[in-house]
This record gives C-alpha cells, sequence and structure tokens, in this order.
C-alpha cells in the first residue's frame, strides 16, 4: 500500500511529535489525536488503517472505551494499545475489546522492531483482505458463484488462529455474501416450514400477504429456533442466515424495482457524488458531520465506515452496481429514501426521496435502514462475542421480525 495512515492517540504531545517522527521516517502518515473524542472524529474525517492509542489520557482507562467504541463503529479497523501505566489487566481487557497487541511505553525503544513487524503484519493483512473483496465483488457482479479456491482462501483466513476478530468478521461478512447471492444450501427445511408461521399472526398481520419465498424462510428459521439445539454454533448460523434471507428476499420484493430503477439511472452517480468526497475517498465532511449527529441521536446501526464503503461500490460500479447484503440495502434506502437535508460549502444539499418510498415517514426509513444493518450485524460471530448462540438468535429473531413490520408497510 503506496499510503499508510496511522492515527495516534496520546495525551502527551512530546511523546506524540516523537512516536510521529519515528513512524514518518519509517513511510507512514501519520494522523494526531489528543484524547477519545478527537479520535473518533479524526476516524470519521480520515479513515485511517490503522489506531495506536494510549491508555491514560483524561481518565486512567481512556484508551480502553477508544478501542470499546471503535470496534463498535468499526470493527475491521486494527488498534494497537501503547501504555505506560497499564497493568496486567489492562492490558487483557485492551485485547479483550479488539486491541491486536499491546506495548509498553516505557520500552518503546527496544519493542520498536515489535511494533514495525505488527504494523508490517496489519498492512499485509489489510491488502489481503482488499484483494479478497475485489474477488468477491466480482463474483457478486456477475450472479457466478465462487470458485473453489476463493472458498478455499476465505475459510483458510476464517479458520487461522492468528487472525484478529476485526479482520475474521470481514471475512465471515463476505463469506455471507457469497452465500445470501446463493442461497440453495443454507438449511434443510422440514417438510412445511409454514406451519411455524401461526404464531405470528399478530406479530405481523401482513404476514399472508408477504412473498412465498419470504414466509418458508421464515418458517424454516421459526422451526430452527424452537429446536432443543439452537445454541450449536452450526444451527445458530442456520437461524441467522434463515431470518436474514427472509428479510432480504421481502425488502428486494417489496423495493427491488424501486432500487434498480435508483442505480441504473443516470442520477446515481450524482446523488453518490452529493454524498462522497472522492478527493478525499471518504465521505463528505459536511454529510459526515450530520450522519455523526443523526447516529448518536437516533442510536442508529450505521455508520460512516459501512456508508462509505457501500458509496464507494456504487461509484465504481454505477449502473452495474447490485447491493451486496442488509447493509447495502439499509444506506441505500437511509441515503435516498427519505427526505433529508445538509448544509456543504456550495450551500444545501436537498435529498427529496429518490428512491420514491411510501408508507413510512421519515423515522420509519430510518428505523427500516438500521434494523437492516443491525440484522447483518447480529448474524456475525465476531461482533458480539460476548453474547450466546441462544442470546444472538433471540436477538437476530427480534430484529428480523421488526425489519418484516416495517417493510410490510411500504408500498
Amino acid at each position: 500500500m503506496a499510503d499508510k495512515r496511522l492515527l495516534l492517540v496520546d495525551d502527551n504531545a512530546q511523546y506524540r511529535n516523537a512516536v510521529k517522527r519515528n513512524l514518518t521516517l519509517a513511510g507512514y502518515q501519520v494522523l494526531e489525536a489528543e484524547n477519545a473524542d478527537k479520535g473518533l472524529e479524526t476516524i470519521h474525517q480520515s479513515d485511517p488503517h490503522v489506531v495506536i492509542t494510549d491508555l491514560d489520557m483524561r481518565s486512567h482507562d481512556e484508551g480502553l472505551h477508544l478501542i470499546r467504541e471503535v470496534k463498535r463503529l468499526h470493527p475491521s479497523l486494527p488498534i494497537i494499545m501503547i501504555s505506560a501505566v497499564g497493568t496486567f489487566d489492562e492490558g487483557a481487557l485492551a485485547r479483550q475489546y479488539g486491541a491486536m497487541f499491546v506495548l509498553s511505553k516505557s520500552r518503546i525503544d527496544a519493542e520498536i522492531d515489535t511494533l514495525y513487524k505488527g504494523l508490517d503484519a496489519i498492512f499485509e493483512q489489510i491488502e489481503r483482505m482488499r484483494r479478497l473483496r475485489e474477488r468477491v465483488d466480482e463474483c457478486l457482479q456477475s450472479g457466478q458463484p465462487a470458485d473453489d479456491a476463493l472458498n478455499q482462501e476465505l475459510q483458510a483466513q476464517l479458520q487461522s488462529q492468528d487472525l484478529d476478530a476485526g479482520f475474521k468478521s470481514a471475512v465471515y461478512e463476505m463469506i455471507d455474501l457469497l452465500d445470501s447471492s446463493h442461497p440453495g444450501d443454507g438449511a434443510t427445511a422440514p417438510e412445511d416450514p409454514t406451519i411455524y408461521l401461526d404464531a405470528l399472526a399478530e406479530t405481523l398481520p401482513n404476514l399472508k400477504q408477504m412473498d412465498e419465498e419470504t414466509r418458508t424462510m421464515l418458517g424454516l428459521a421459526e422451526s430452527l429456533q424452537q429446536s432443543a439445539n439452537a445454541s450449536s454454533v452450526s444451527v445458530a448460523r442456520n437461524i441467522g442466515f434463515s431470518y436474514s434471507f427472509a428479510v432480504e428476499n421481502e425488502v428486494k420484493q417489496r423495493l427491488g424495482r424501486k432500487v434498480n430503477r435508483l442505480l441504473t439511472t443516470n442520477n446515481v452517480s450524482k446523488l453518490a457524488d452529493q454524498l462522497y468526497d472522492s478527493a478525499l475517498r471518504n465521505l463528505d465532511m459536511f454529510f459526515n458531520q450530520y450522519l455523526i449527529r443523526a447516529v448518536q441521536q437516533k442510536n442508529m446501526e450505521l455508520n460512516s465506515d459501512i456508508t462509505r464503503q457501500v458509496l464507494e461500490r456504487i461509484i465504481k460500479h454505477g449502473e452495474k452496481y447490485k447491493p451486496d447484503g442488509l447493509k447495502a440495502l439499509g444506506v441505500i434506502i437511509y441515503c435516498w429514501g427519505r427526505n433529508h437535508e445538509f448544509a456543504n460549502r456550495k450551500g444545501k444539499v436537498i435529498i427529496k426521496n429518490p428512491l420514491g418510498l411510501k408508507g413510512l415517514d421519515d423515522d420509519g426509513v430510518t428505523e427500516l435502514s438500521s434494523e437492516l444493518i443491525r440484522l447483518q450485524h447480529l448474524r456475525n460471530p465476531f461482533i458480539h462475542p460476548e453474547f450466546s448462540e441462544r442470546e444472538k438468535t433471540e436477538s437476530v429473531r427480534a430484529a428480523a421480525l421488526r425489519c418484516l413490520q416495517l417493510v410490510s408497510q411500504v408500498v
């Protein structure tokens, strides 16, 4: 990678300057922040590849809070913690929260080679992820299943004992997207899975009007959810896949023509350019600030990182772009399925529901987009490792049913 951006978060300006000098000489572009809040702001604005943080800043464990928040918003962003005062327990917590490794600030001269080796390994993995994602994108765009070589490489990455959980999460999502695009071998259905749907009539009053395949996959999910072995990892994965496929199928049945019409018009690049700054290779600064405020106010699962990824793929593929999963659908619905505006350097950007969604007000559209993204996150075993499989499947079920309640109102 030619552009290797690091974010250094430390309240000691003298220490930041010394570390920045060393890293710059080693070929890295170093961004700086003096505390966790500034660090998160810089991540949103500048999209660094790696975060290096101190532990003790305005509070003795501020670095731990930063790690948790970064991993919540950007699960695959690698983090390194360097601390002068951290105890063994705090170092263990940093790794539990998602730090790839922890170094001692007092021994940084002795450990600088370890830092450089760690950074080399991280950037090699980032490049590997980029190449894998390009191959997955090619399969999704062509509609062809992945070949054996790609499947084997993805599985090898997923099973690697040395791979960081954030990178595993990214690999899992690639596998999930490929599975979702060819759902034939997800789970074994009972003879008539729809017999499990009667109990949902009150929760989903429009159930009988839903697509037949939606009902079949929802019935399968319900039957698996009620099974005695729903806590096993393999069954939990099938439960998550079945609920998610039911939701994705119903969203595409109800919104598919609107989404395709939007994405296959000449306007889609102009619409994306309103929200994305190609010169910065990131979200438009003003849209990003607007999005951050909206996420905080509505407690949404949507974030800048997810939105940026989807907009980049729309700009890259143009009219050939196909929404690849629940997250992509959630971003498209949020950006273009509602009325909103924000101010930038040129004045107001006004977006008036170019998708043409009807039946939900703007708050309902916002909730639908957030729940779609939340559903995809919940079925990822590396996003919430602290939850049991049973807890995950119950959360997946609740999110899926809420998505179906909302999308059934769209006309």
